[in-house]
């Protein structure tokens, strides 16, 4: 009787040193998958949130195309990582060009938050004016279309005539 005492203790120590080391070898991965899925979820709802919509474009005989952009999304867009914004431009049915944001030389845009509240943040509802200088002129009756897309992927493409 007190041999099945001792194997039954060393059974029941055996089995919650085996469960230890299952919690020890599963727990991590457990950890930074959620931390995984916490930062995808984070991800996506900045992109659900965000939504940006062209409201006009005008282009002049010679290299400027202006065009105006709506926040229509929820959240603000913060202009610190415009950096990583692209904006793209061409006529239809050709390959398109990027500009670069502040570049030394064409093709190249600038930026101006027309109805800004002060706050240095494109809010929603705030327009933004997009001035790009192009490397070629804009040609009278010709088909060009815009692209913006925001650091975050989210993006808007427009179609117009000169």
């Amino acid at each position: 009787m007190a041999q099945e005492v001792v194997s039954s203790a060393l059974l029941m120590i055996a089995t919650i040193i085996a469960a230890v080391a299952l919690i020890n070898a599963v727990f991590p991965s457990i950890y930074s998958m959620s931390g995984s899925i916490t930062t995808m979820t984070n991800s996506v709802n900045d992109r659900m949130k965000c939504d940006i919509k062209f409201v006009y474009e005008t282009a002049d005989q010679g290299n400027n195309l202006t065009a105006w952009v709506k926040n229509t999304g929820k959240t603000q867009i913060f202009v610190t990582p415009f950096n990583s914004t692209d904006i793209f431009y061409g006529e239809t049915g050709t390959v398109m060009k990027r500009a670069i944001l502040n570049g030394t030389s064409a093709p190249r845009w600038t930026y101006t938050i027309e109805n800004d509240n002060g706050n240095e943040r494109w809010d929603p509802g705030e327009t933004l004016r997009i001035d790009i200088q192009s490397d070629t002129p804009f040609t009278t009756g010709k088909d060009y279309r815009v692209r913006m897309v925001l650091y975050n992927g989210v993006f808007c493409e427009d179609y117009f005539t000169v």
